[in-house]
């Protein structure tokens, strides 16, 4: 097993994407994070790739937000390309000493959108999935469709009071502010940057919190006792090309 003490992540993206591949929307976000053994995570992950760890402990974090997409140059979203997403993602480190996220599963409702980005390698999944905003809370719900590979969550969160400062501390940033992703494809691992505004991030409180589904399809442990949460209403991404690690 590999592990690898996690640096603090700068609250703004250390690089630029001067040519995006797509412009995301991320909206409506909630950070629902827990502490799992570092021998529970690496398994999981590439062979070149270590288990980033704050404090000791590996950290996985359940993301369920509204994903709109559109092309670069294309003012508006375009029908079909607005709906929920939820990740379930961990932190690691590169070869080369880059660090950034590797996704353990992720789920929508756009066929299309899972078609497209299993052809790169990322662990889509289609459920049938809803995001209800209302006035103090918001409901995020996903079940298996049928003959679906499972998955499925119920979330309610309350948006709190901005932190202070809204890009939060150096844990907050080591489970917020990540800049690329890893992926893979065949035996071929890629790095896939992202540039957006730094997170301005909400406390949130924590009503109903279902997600073991969502842990199990990723062949893991239920987590144990409440998340740590954060909220954030989103940022605007620019997406680079990926690029060969």
């Amino acid at each position: 097993m590999r592990a690898v003490p996690g640096d603090t992540p700068p609250a703004a993206p250390p690089h630029r994407v001067t040519v995006p591949v797509n412009i995301h929307h991320w909206d409506d976000i909630t950070f629902l994070h827990w502490p799992f053994e570092p021998r529970d995570v690496a398994p999981m992950l590439p062979d070149r790739l270590a288990v980033l760890t704050h404090d000791g402990a590996a950290w996985l974090t359940v993301t369920p937000f509204v994903m709109r997409v559109r092309p670069p140059g294309v003012p508006v979203v375009p029908p079909g390309c607005s709906f929920p997403e939820t990740n379930l993602r961990t932190y690691v480190v590169g070869p080369d000493g880059r660090q950034g996220l590797w996704f353990l599963r992720m789920e929508v409702t756009a066929l299309w959108f899972v078609a497209t980005l299993r052809a790169l390698g990322l662990p889509y999944f289609r459920n049938a999935m809803s995001v209800e905003r209302g006035p103090e809370r918001i409901v995020y719900a996903s079940r298996p469709r049928p003959g679906s590979a499972g998955g499925g969550h119920h979330i309610v969160v309350r948006p709190g009071a901005a932190l202070d400062p809204p890009v939060g501390d150096s844990w907050d940033r080591f489970v917020t502010a990540r800049w690329a992703a890893f992926h893979r494809r065949g035996p071929v691992l890629f790095w896939t940057p992202v540039e957006h505004q730094p997170w301005p991030l909400r406390h949130a409180a924590v009503e109903a919190c279902e997600v073991a589904e969502v842990f199990r399809d990723a062949r893991l442990p239920a987590p144990a006792g409440a998340p740590v949460a954060h909220f954030s209403p989103g940022v605007t991404v620019k997406v680079g090309p990926p690029r060969i690690v």
